[in-house]
């Protein structure tokens, strides 16, 4: 939704969390992180130990600077976009949890990047910013990659849903494993 006048986002306010975390406060003035569903920080995290879902909520809030973990409903304030796109993932043990706060962290910075780096006013501001875009871009990409083979045993699966067998030809049907050579 966008305010005609500014063009800027204007966040609704009616629809509650789905993720069950609300966030008053600041990192100025300290943040209060309020539970609309009992379990709502476990159910984020994927875990049942209060203290863990604690303590990763703690990992969260560390990674934004004053001015991303301002005033609750604010445009700029990424701690529910953090914790949504942690809840989206969906982590399914320790390694997911801890990746996906990394994952998080690496977007909210990888978008902080991208502000600065629109607003360099000079060829050294702009490679040096670039830099840090790229690197950033790579590492979420790297993370993606290691969530992705940490979730099927690092097996990748080709499936070929159309085989066309030409006259004298012949197709396999099933799994087919390649050999590094006889021994």
């Amino acid at each position: 939704m966008t305010d005609e006048t500014k063009g800027d986002i204007v966040p609704k306010k009616s629809e509650p969390s789905k993720t069950g975390v609300k966030f008053e406060g600041s990192n100025k003035e300290g943040n209060i992180v309020e539970l609309t569903k009992h379990d709502g920080l476990r159910e984020v995290f994927g875990t049942d130990c209060d203290e863990l879902a604690s303590a990763l909520m703690a990992h969260c809030l560390k990674a934004l600077n004053n001015a991303e973990s301002g005033s609750a409903g604010e445009v700029n304030d990424e701690r529910a976009f953090m914790i949504s796109i942690i809840h989206d993932i969906a982590p399914r043990d320790a390694v997911e949890r801890m990746l996906a706060i990394q994952m998080a962290a690496t977007h909210v910075a990888t978008i902080r990047s991208a502000r600065w780096l629109g607003a360099t006013e000079t060829i050294p501001q702009a490679q040096l910013h670039y830099t840090g875009f790229n690197k950033l871009s790579r590492t979420f990409a790297a993370q993606v990659e290691t969530l992705r083979k940490h979730r099927n045993g690092g097996k990748q699966t080709v499936t070929v849903q159309h085989v066309n067998v030409e006259d004298g030809g012949q197709a396999i049907v099933g799994n087919v494993e390649t050999g590094g050579g006889k021994k």
